[in-house]
């Protein structure tokens, strides 16, 4: 009987043994990418760059974001003019007419521009994708006709939805333009702009660069 015990636990130990028993779990895999963990890198033709958190920079000599000793987080978002400058685009141009569609993302970051933007429907409501590349880092404000509109912002590299830093009305200045929405953005980063589902089929679009 005594035999029998002396086995059954030599066998336990083993099967211990070989599913790694109380040993830790191995490290993850490295992703392979130098900007991280405080931000993420851009491969481009003209080269590779980190985009990194708020808070952070990307370091002089090297892929690698590094914290930023000038850094002062802010206090709310500062919508600047509350659309007055925006609103003028809408009495004085320029004008462009942008559709959505699904074979590709038309692109809205033409500077100081007013877009018509017209979305298509989809079961009943209307929707559309747009391409927007920001020309410099800081704030931005998409103004829209109406506030009832879902505003969504993804980084189309890395498909991660940045967080909208402010909603407010306008300032009242035109009746073009009721609803603000800002962002931080940074320079050279390509972002996909997703409007809907509304019940509109076309919206009246500033996108502005404050600071």
């Amino acid at each position: 009987m005594r035999w029998k015990l002396r086995a059954l636990l030599a066998t336990l130990a083993l099967a211990t043994s070989a599913c790694g028993g109380d040993d830790p779990p191995p490290d993850p895999e490295p992703s392979g990418d130098p900007c991280e963990p405080h931000g993420h890198i851009h491969r481009e033709p003209e080269g590779d760059w980190c985009h990194c958190n708020k808070g952070y920079l990307a370091a002089q000599d090297g892929l690698a974001c590094v914290v930023d000793p000038d850094y002062v987080p802010s206090e709310g978002f500062d919508f600047g003019d509350d659309g007055e400058h925006a609103c003028w685009h809408v009495t004085n141009g320029p004008y462009v007419t942008v559709t959505a569609s699904t074979t590709r993302d038309p692109r809205v970051d033409d500077f100081h521009t007013h877009y018509t933007v017209k979305l298509r429907e989809v079961e009943g409501q209307y929707t559309g994708t747009f391409s927007y590349k920001a020309f410099a880092s800081g704030n931005f404000v998409v103004y829209l006709s109406t506030p009832d509109v879902p505003v969504t912002l993804v980084e189309t590299a890395v498909q991660k939805t940045v967080t909208p830093a402010g909603t407010q009305a306008t300032g009242g200045f035109c009746s073009g333009l009721k609803h603000m929405v800002g962002y931080e953005l940074t320079d050279r980063v390509q972002y996909t702009l997703t409007l809907g589902p509304t019940s509109l089929s076309e919206l009246g679009m500033v996108i502005e660069h404050l600071q």
